[in-house]
């Protein structure tokens, strides 16, 4: 019984240690179990509410055909064009309040020149600025092989360009919707 007793005496810090890390553990369960959504792993690693939640905020980028139930003329010229991929939103700005205007039926706020950053705050520009081109198309390491790339300074040179430094440059020969291409 002596060394029964000793053995207690001699292993009480472990008993204590596995005590507070089973504490510790439950401690860290319970806390998990408050924390993790109800719908959590419902799809997955997912929220199931997510999804609701989500489709509940108001849009904050404008899907084309948005913007193409009222120029109908643009979808026409883009129809056959290289450009018909390339979102109306990538050129023009989200224009949140000019749809919203444009559903309201009230007077439409109409599109600004670009000032030229792409992290502008304009709500709607029209952007013939060399800039916005040169986004996709100034060659670059990494692009694409068969992606259309210019070196800027031979195809103005090529082309014959008023002014090669001039900012709409670009479009003296092409339009943004059908670039001709």
């Amino acid at each position: 019984m002596l060394k029964k007793r000793s053995f207690l005496r001699d292993t009480r810090h472990l008993w204590i240690l596995f005590l507070l890390i089973a504490v510790a553990g439950a401690g860290s369960l319970a806390a998990r179990n408050r924390a993790v959504p109800e719908t959590w792993g419902q799809f997955g690693a997912y929220r199931g509410a997510a999804l609701a939640e989500i489709a509940s905020k108001p849009m904050k980028l404008q899907a084309d055909h948005v913007c193409l139930k009222c120029h109908t003329d643009v979808e026409e010229e883009r129809a056959e064009s290289v450009h018909k991929a390339v979102g109306c939103i990538h050129c023009h700005g989200q224009g949140r309040q000019h749809v919203a205007e444009a559903e309201a039926g009230g007077n439409m706020t109409s599109a600004g020149e670009w000032d030229g950053d792409f992290r502008t705050t304009m709500d709607l520009y029209i952007t013939q600025n060399r800039k916005a081109c040169l986004v996709c198309h100034e060659g670059v390491i990494g692009m694409p092989e068969d992606f259309r790339k210019i070196n800027v300074a031979e195809h103005l040179e090529e082309q014959g360009a008023e002014d090669v430094k001039s900012v709409n440059v670009c479009f003296e020969c092409h339009t943004g919707h059908s670039p001709g291409l």
